[in-house]
């Protein structure tokens, strides 16, 4: 199964038309058809970002299940009671936590390009004085 029948199986699973999905992920009109067994960048993060239930990797491979499992947290107490708590998170907190990685990834990629340009800088700098 290639990229595109996994993606129309999700969109059917969601009981969506194709046209819908692509508006939904802002993606242009006609995009899923072209897609066959790749993704462009921007493709794949418009889509995880407004189907964060969508396993990446089963997305990507075909490898795994389809959705996401729904993450839980089990917490050991000590204190010697042997109690333990399950947390159990809703789609919203995973989206939120999500989005907010997406967030500091973007500001990770931000600093490293200063950085780049500031070594060009030096580098330039040290040549020119030789």
């Amino acid at each position: 199964m290639n990229m595109n029948e996994r993606i129309r199986e999700f969109v059917a699973y969601k009981g969506l038309t194709i046209s819908e999905f692509e508006r939904i992920c802002g993606l242009s009109n006609g995009y899923v058809v072209k897609v066959r067994d790749s993704l462009g960048k921007r493709g794949l993060s418009d889509i995880l970002r407004n189907f964060p239930e969508l396993n990446k990797v089963w997305l990507l491979t075909g490898e795994g299940e389809m959705l996401v499992p729904s993450p839980t947290i089990h917490q050991q107490q000590h204190g010697g009671t042997g109690n333990s708590q399950t947390i159990t998170l809703g789609q919203s907190d995973v989206s939120k936590f999500l989005d907010e990685i997406a967030a500091q990834r973007r500001m990770t990629e931000k600093a490293q390009e200063q950085i780049d340009r500031l070594i060009t800088i030096i580098e330039k700098e040290t040549c020119s004085k030789m």
